[in-house]
Formats: C-alpha cells, structure tokens, sequence
C-alpha cells in the first residue's frame, strides 16, 4: 500500500456510522427506546414504509409504541450491502429476521419475518440517519407461541430482555440509561 486514499477511508468510516445506526435501530425497536429512534436512527421528518404501516416517523414511532406495547421483539440483522449514493447520501439494503411474540385471541403466537430495510440515508453533520425506509418482506411464519416465562426451566430468569429502563443493558452499560 503505497498511499492512503483519504476518500476511501472517509467512505469506510461512512459506512461504518451506518452500520451502528441500523445497530441502534434493532436494540430501540426491540427495548421500545423511542428517544433513542428519534434521536439516533431517524431524522425528524423521515418517511417509513413499514409494513402495517407508511407515513412520517412520528407515526411510525406510534404506531410501533401501540402495536408492540405487550409484544417481546427481537430484530436480528445479517447482510447489510452499503453504496453511497454521494458524500452526504447512502443506500443500504439490510437483511433482517424480525421475532414478534404476539398475544391473539387463539392464544399466545410467533411471527417471525424474514426481509430487507432498504434505507435512504443521508448525513448532516458528522451524523448519518434513514431519510427514508422501506420495508420488504420476503417470507414469514407464524407459529404457536409455547414461551412459558412462569414455569419450566427458565422461569422468572433475571436477565431476561425487556423494554427500556428494565433491560439489563441500562445497568450495566457505563452510560446506563442513555445507552
């Protein structure tokens, strides 16, 4: 390596930002940390096409709030392809596994999609957020639930997942809350 192309490094250290913003979406959508969404994934006036459903983030935020109110979630990230559109634009197409343990009228069920977050990224600043997401899903499956978290071996676990400030990640992260 004879030189060091600062574009190309500027472009890694790009998608990189990127990549911890999508990060951060997974740990606010499945803690239900709503500041953190708006604080660090969207940009206020984002658009989102999100399934159920397509509007401004606000809304999505709102909709997800109501939605997932009693309903564990776990979004799983895998291939994440990153091309920068321009210094300040970014498409990222991210392939995600979406767990939703859902309570129905037929008793409690798993949702798990499979798809792709295909975002439009743009940066202001030294930040990069979605502009504006869509999602696609590719497949699903749903399943009777058999979580049991009263009985049977893992019942009433202490480090068991749960929405923001109860999760174990805001007692022992250094910055506690504001992880």
């Amino acid at each position: 390596m004879d030189s060091i192309d600062p574009k190309a490094i500027q472009e890694l250290l790009d998608k990189q930002a990127i990549t911890e913003a999508l990060m951060r979406y997974s740990r606010g959508i499945d803690r239900k940390d709503y500041d953190l969404l708006r604080q660090h994934v969207y940009w206020p006036e984002a658009k989102d096409d999100h399934v159920l459903y397509e509007g401004d983030v606000e809304g999505m935020l709102a909709f997800s709030e109501q939605f997932t109110r009693e309903m564990p979630t776990h979004h799983f990230l895998g291939n994440v392809l990153i091309e920068m559109i321009d210094a300040t634009h970014a498409f990222a197409e991210t392939y995600h596994i979406a767990y939703h343990d859902t309570a129905e009228t037929q008793g409690r069920v798993n949702l798990v999609l499979g798809g792709r977050y295909l975002d439009i990224f743009e940066q202001r600043g030294a930040l990069w957020r979605i502009q504006q997401r869509t999602v696609v899903v590719d497949w699903f499956t749903r399943t009777p639930g058999t979580a049991d978290w009263n009985s049977g071996l893992l019942a009433n676990i202490r480090m068991r997942g749960r929405a923001k400030p109860a999760d174990p990640l805001y007692t022992l992260h250094p910055r506690g809350s504001k992880a």
